[in-house]
């Protein structure tokens, strides 16, 4: 591929991977808002000793305030849902406020959940689009491993949704790997994932591959995928011009390659009629299809 077009393909990813809609929201009195904040930490191997860096913040009074673990943890209740939002690449703590809340203003108003937003270190920094996006995979797979810490002590029983959209489909199936990994996960954890617009590659989830094992552990797998997305398009390229890898939030679940016993936790959907080309989160959680599955994946119905 000649230079140019290289140049002028980044150009289009980065404009795309930047335009996120803005979202005018305020969370009501039965959604518990909070949010971790990962940068300090991003890049010190995840362990118990920097687990307890993180800094905790809870929405209140339409801003940010201060909190911290102690807090998060002591006011947990098992019987509310555990919500998980995990962003895409190159959204700044103000973007993923935003779309953060955009994604609870589709939430049934009446129904009680505390959400955490996991704010990883995804800002696009440097020039190179294609080398920052390369960064930020270990980056990615370093916060995976706070977030299996941080789901390592929640109280038993809890029931847990991790929702993410592009690179944040990393975060979460990769914590729940190693999580099941380490098989300390709480007495009686439920949990379900939500991968839209998924920048992992379509295969991880097939048996014996990276991800392979999730169900295992998990209840319920909702895929989001758009044939069209014209980022995701250009997924191989984190790898090498001629690589055949296919994202999921591409192309899909493969089923065929999801053993018997473990197909009917899975659920695919094309969004493609809905969004067109677009790949920004609010785009797939404002489909109809999507509304119509929150509360069976989101609140444990």
């Amino acid at each position: 591929m000649p230079r140019l077009r290289v140049r002028r393909l980044f150009a289009f990813l980065l404009f795309a991977f930047l335009t996120v809609p803005s979202a005018a929201a305020v969370p009501g009195e039965n959604q518990d808002i909070w949010r971790v904040d990962l940068r300090p930490v991003a890049q010190l191997n995840a362990n118990e000793h920097h687990f307890r860096k993180l800094k905790f913040y809870h929405w209140d009074k339409n801003r940010w305030q201060p909190s911290d673990a102690e807090t998060f943890f002591r006011t947990q209740q098992t019987e509310i849902p555990l919500i998980f939002f995990a962003p895409g690449y190159s959204l700044t703590t103000q973007e993923t406020t935003q779309v953060g809340l955009g994604i609870v203003q589709a939430f049934d108003p009446s129904k009680q959940c505390r959400v955490v937003f996991w704010d990883w270190y995804s800002d696009k920094a440097g020039v190179k689009l294609r080398r920052d996006i390369r960064n930020k995979i270990p980056i990615a797979d370093n916060t995976a491993r706070y977030l299996a810490l941080f789901l390592k002590e929640l109280q038993p029983q809890s029931k847990v949704c991790l929702f993410g959209f592009s690179f944040g489909s990393r975060i979460v199936c990769e914590a729940v790997e190693v999580l099941r990994y380490s098989g300390q996960q709480p007495e009686g954890l439920r949990l379900h994932l939500v991968l839209s617009g998924a920048a992992t590659d379509q295969c991880w989830l097939a048996k014996g591959w990276r991800h392979g094992n999730l169900p295992e552990i998990v209840e319920k797998i909702l895929v989001t995928y758009n044939p069209q997305d014209w980022v995701l398009r250009h997924y191989h390229l984190i790898y090498y011009l001629r690589c055949p890898s296919k994202a999921l939030g591409l192309a899909g679940l493969p089923t065929q390659s999801i053993p018997p016993e473990h197909r009917n936790q899975f659920e695919s959907i094309n969004v493609e009629r809905y969004i067109g080309r677009g790949h920004q989160t609010l785009s797939h959680v404002r489909t109809p299809v999507f509304r119509s599955r929150i509360n069976t994946y989101f609140f444990f119905e």
